[in-house]
């Protein structure tokens, strides 16, 4: 069989040969452009397929028409794929309009299931347009086949088929985002990271992810923390015994809450007692954090500073019957034991005898300050270590020309260790939040107990050194590269000697 040279150029110049050309250049065209530019891909998608159908009305095709008779069999056989490539291009067309314009990218993996159900109904539309239009057969009966067909899947994947029509439920509804902190049924709470056609993706806490089935969730309590705001309200339970008042211990603890960092100053926080009884005072301390997530350090330092401030005023966690009631307020100058208190939780005197503690102690001096009052003002060196009895401190600092908040010192906390045993000046301000009662120990003081006792020199150092490393010392100004453990407990060391002329 000879192929003349006519015979090939009346082929090719044949609209729907073209029409053929078009669909395989169109199909990599748009892979090339998948994944680099949406609209890109997009105009590609609609180029060829205006192409495409111009080329096949020029040939006498009409794909949104049935009944077109065309007489050899494999030019009939062609045209019918070319109707079939058409509906699905169109569909094609339309799903990536929809991906692209309709349901914006800005949150991808939420909007998915969303996108893969419209896209779902093009595609089922164009094959029904298939059916009645290229192959001419009528939709009604394979309406009813698809539907007896239906039934048996439907009743086969149950379970799978509720998850997704639950996850279609939750897509409408959206009562929690890609983003989200929720909790279901009080057992598992986390932030949402994926919700898919089956299930919902949360990373909890402890960096795992748990997948639950959408049917699970439409059925659950659930609690979205992250609406209308991200603000998180919490609240801890503590139990002191009745040696402070009730209006003593409220007042305690609310300078231990204002003291934290982590909690918000609005909405206020809140002490509530809850019950009282002669073995116990039942406090319920509740508070509000920026988010869900910082609910653990917020707690965790609450316990830390309620253990500390209950200390400072003499209050204990487990119940006594006897003793007489104290107030614990700062007008209260003659109790004794205040100062020997405040010593034990001090870990720089951790390594003192008793006696040298009891010493120590007796040489401690009081100061009161009223609220907004600056105790200590930038660049001070101070000449004592300052122990806080009572109320609430604010470290500042300048930054940028204004001053910013750095740090909150509660009952049992302290300042002023790195001007008396380095003299090295404070890097900010301290100012009285409420009424403030502090000790102070004079470099007077613990000059005797560092002549008698040389090696509490090195013991001191390192202890300094080690609340240094760790950010724990206040408004200090050695900088994070200077903070190593050897060379700042040598450098500290030789601060104390030099201070205390010791040899």
């Amino acid at each position: 069989m000879t192929i003349s040279l006519p015979s090939i150029l009346e082929t090719a110049a044949d609209p729907l040969f073209l029409a053929g050309v078009v669909i395989v250049t169109g199909f990599f065209a748009a892979r090339y452009w998948q994944g680099r530019s949406s609209l890109a891909r997009f105009l590609v998608q609609c180029l060829t397929l205006a192409i495409l159908t111009a080329l096949m009305l020029a040939g006498g095709v009409v794909p949104y028409r049935p009944g077109v008779a065309i007489e050899a069999e494999p030019r009939r056989f062609f045209v019918g794929a070319l109707e079939v490539i058409w509906w699905l291009g169109a569909a094609w067309l339309a799903a990536g309009f929809l991906r692209a314009f309709v349901v914006l990218g800005r949150q991808p993996r939420e909007s998915k299931l969303v996108q893969d159900l419209l896209a779902a109904f093009i595609y089922l539309a164009a094959t029904f347009a298939i059916v009645a239009d290229v192959f001419d057969l009528p939709v009604k009966g394979l309406l009813a086949t698809s539907g007896a067909l239906a039934i048996i899947i439907g009743l086969a994947l149950q379970s799978s088929l509720g998850d997704v029509f639950s996850g279609i439920v939750l897509n409408i509804e959206r009562p929690y985002r890609v983003g989200d902190w929720i909790i279901l049924d009080d057992s598992v709470q986390g932030k949402v990271i994926e919700t898919n056609w089956r299930a919902t993706h949360i990373l909890t806490g402890s960096q795992d992810i748990a997948i639950i089935p959408n049917s699970v969730i439409a059925k659950s309590k659930l609690v979205n923390c992250s609406t209308p705001t991200k603000i998180h309200g919490a609240s801890i339970r503590v139990k002191l015994e009745p040696s402070l008042t009730p209006a003593a211990g409220c007042n305690l603890l609310k300078e231990v809450l204002l003291s934290s960092t982590h909690i918000l100053r609005q909405p206020e926080p809140s002490v509530t007692i809850k019950d009282l009884s002669a073995e116990m005072i039942d406090f319920e301390l509740s508070y509000s954090v920026a988010d869900v997530g910082a609910v653990d350090l917020a707690q965790n330092e609450l316990y830390d500073r309620v253990y500390r401030a209950a200390a400072a005023a003499g209050a204990k966690f487990s119940p006594r019957l006897s003793g007489a009631s104290r107030k614990g307020t700062p007008d209260d100058k003659a109790e004794p034991g205040i100062p020997e208190r405040l010593l034990a939780g001090i870990s720089l005197f951790s390594t003192l005898s008793a006696e040298e503690k009891a010493s120590l102690a007796s040489q401690m001096r009081r100061k009161d300050y009223k609220p907004g009052e600056v105790i200590v003002r930038p660049g001070t060196v101070l000449q004592a270590l300052c122990i806080v009895s009572y109320g609430v401190l604010i470290g500042s600092s300048e930054e940028s020309g204004r001053k910013v908040e750095v740090i909150r010192l509660a009952p049992g906390d302290y300042f002023g260790e790195i001007g008396l045993l380095t003299g090295e000046a404070l890097n900010g301000e301290l100012t009285a939040l409420t009424r403030v009662v502090i000790y102070e120990i004079s470099k007077e003081a613990l000059s005797p107990l560092l002549k008698a006792r040389p090696s509490m020199a090195e013991e001191l150092s390192e202890s300094l050194a080690s609340r240094q490393i760790a950010n724990r010392t206040v408004l200090n100004k050695y900088s994070h590269k200077e903070q190593h453990a050897d060379g700042l407990a040598d450098r500290v060391a030789a601060n104390i000697r030099r201070l205390f002329s010791l040899h």
